[in-house]
């Protein structure tokens, strides 16, 4: 019996095995982790070597992501974003980048404060809640020797070390922090607001221009873009990328600490900035103001486009953090040379005073006016009393507020609590005016070279000759141009731009096989391009396209269920298995 039982055994244990296998959950299936995909670039040039499209490089050639001509092939991506149900489109192709969204896009108006705001590592130390004023205009003291001096240097290291802006490239433990939040239970600061001339911040913005101008956004994405693919993170890479114009400097949109990316586009010629400037009858343009108003009047509306013949603009792409998140947003913005202003009061006027800036509009304007095309005069703009002129329907579709938050700030709890319109270090004072601008999402931008230079994208600009002004080409022997049409012939025309490539004058017949055309020479010949071509430049990086956020839900979500139906598959299988042993 014993004997008869160790045969048996010996004869299951392949079978038990299979039945450990199929009960247990899969370990694989269970670490995201172990699933994240990070694609190499050679995925952005998905259409180089294929088919009908005479490549004819084989993989090993070192050019094979080049032309015939040795141009170098440029990276294609696309994805998408959106808010509320309204889809934008962002493409990279040929070193230009194309956003196509919607027309008519409300916007908001904010204006920086000169300020940075860093938040604390919740893993350190911080500065103590009393010793706030006292690290405001701290500067670092060289060979100390005083208590007073050792402990002035250890505070600016806090703020230096224990520090740090909302960068997605560098995930700290700290959360986006409320007012409320303002300190931890060891009163420390768990954020502060630092004038950009603070000395954390090494002088890097000690000549830069006063921060006068507002700029006018509107949010693209949900937090990290989920949909997005590579695209932004391509683009923003690129050698114009974070390159501020002089507009976008006095709006503050190259600090860094502020804002984590920022590449400028152009809108298209039918695109444009458009203004309300109602109706004609100032009380019912103006925006109802109270629950009465709300019940007994419509604000009246017209948006007409702004004249950009008069009007400087500057349009952008920006990432930033926002809305009480460590992920970021895309979001359009648009400075317009209008509205000046600058608080006469604090640590970033005081800096601004003291480098011998002279401040004269210290009045904010927040009943605007801008020049409209086929209008004389300039036209008061009017905002909206409500979230902006697309949500009429936010309540039904599950969204919270529908209101104008009417002054600047951190957005923090909207639509509930105290709540701005935008960043905490954003003037209070400056209004949204929501909705009283509105943009058309129709630009593009040139991530590298401008294509109206004459130099770029010539003949000799492909890497193979890179730097040769001279050149040489090649032709099949043919007798190319000649005449030949009877009406031509019989008056003797002649074609000045006929080509003998010939010894004999003779037109080249067709060959009748790969032998014949392979025998008829080949003539070589120059031509000089009187300069050195150039092609874009392009700037390869490490791309991680692992699902983010609710793509990165989903996919977790589904792997979920996968693993319960293949342990539910795994258990009828074991089932079969076990009364398969009981029957032997």
């Amino acid at each position: 019996t014993t004997l008869l039982y160790t045969i048996k055994f010996e004869a299951m244990a392949p079978l038990l095995l299979l039945f450990l296998l199929t009960v247990l959950p899969p370990q694989a299936a269970a670490s995201r982790e172990q699933t994240i995909h990070t694609p190499t670039m050679e995925e952005l040039f998905y259409f180089t070597g294929t088919c009908g499209t005479q490549h004819n490089r084989e993989r090993e050639d070192p050019n094979y992501y080049s032309s015939n001509s040795g141009m170098p092939h440029d990276p294609s991506s696309s994805g998408f974003m959106a808010t509320h149900g309204t889809y934008r489109f962002l493409s990279v192709h040929e070193q230009t980048a194309l956003l196509v969204g919607e027309g008519k896009h409300g916007v908001w108006r904010v204006h920086e404060n000169g300020f940075v705001r860093v938040y604390r590592d919740a893993r350190k130390e911080g500065i103590p809640e009393v010793k706030k004023e006292a690290v405001m205009d701290i500067q670092r003291v060289e060979n100390p020797t005083t208590v007073n001096e050792i402990e002035q240097n250890r505070l600016l290291d806090l703020l230096v070390h224990h520090y740090q802006s909302i960068d997605p490239n560098y995930h700290n433990d700290f959360r986006y922090a409320f007012a409320q939040d303002e300190v931890s239970e060891e009163r420390w600061l768990n954020w502060i607001d630092l004038p950009i001339y603070h000395a954390k911040l090494n002088k890097t913005y000690e000549d830069h221009v006063p921060i006068d101008l507002p700029y006018y956004y509107c949010q693209m994405s949900s937090p990290d873009f989920p949909h997005m693919g590579s695209a932004w993170h391509l683009l923003k890479a690129q050698p114009n990328g974070n390159k501020v114009g002089p507009l976008g400097k006095r709006a503050g949109l190259d600090i860094r600490e502020n804002v984590n990316d920022i590449v400028r586009f152009e809108l298209f010629d039918d695109a444009g900035v458009w203004a309300n400037i109602g109706q004609g009858n100032r009380n019912t343009d103006f925006m109802p103001k109270t629950l009465e108003e709300l019940k007994t009047r419509a604000q009246t509306t017209h948006w007409k486009r702004v004249d950009l013949a008069q009007v400087d603009i500057e349009v952008y792409v920006m990432e930033r953090s926002y809305h009480n998140s460590t992920a970021t947003y895309l979001s359009m913005v648009l400075v317009m040379d209008e509205f000046p202003y600058i608080r006469p009061d604090g640590y970033y006027y005081d800096g601004l005073t003291a480098r011998g800036h002279t401040v004269t509009t210290t009045t904010p304007h927040n009943n605007p006016t801008i020049s409209i095309e086929n209008e004389t005069g300039k036209k008061e703009v009017f905002g909206l009393a409500t979230y902006g002129h697309h949500h009429m329907a936010r309540i039904a579709h599950g969204l919270a507020g529908g209101g104008c938050p009417n002054k600047g700030g951190d957005v923090s709890t909207y639509p509930w609590g105290d709540a701005g319109s935008g960043w905490p270090t954003n003037y209070e004072e400056v209004t949204p005016i929501c909705d009283g601008f509105l943009i058309d999402i129709k630009a593009w931008a040139n991530l590298d070279r401008n294509w109206d230079d004459e130099d770029v994208f010539l003949g000799n600009a492909g890497d193979i000759y890179a730097g040769q002004e001279e050149v040489m080409y090649q032709a099949h022997a043919n007798h190319y141009g000649q005449f030949t049409d009877p009406w031509n012939v019989n008056r003797n025309a002649e074609n000045p731009y006929e080509l003998d490539f010939t010894e004999d004058g003779e037109i080249q017949p067709i060959p009748a096989n790969e032998s014949e055309a392979a025998s008829v020479p080949v003539v070589n010949f120059f031509i000089d391009f009187g300069m050195a071509g150039v092609v874009n430049k392009f700037i390869p990086l490490d791309l991680d396209l692992s699902p983010r956020a609710c793509l990165a839900d989903e996919a977790a979500a589904e792997a979920a269920r996968s693993g319960v139906r293949g342990r539910a598959a795994s258990w009828v299988c074991s089932g079969l298995i076990l009364i398969f042993l009981l029957m032997v």
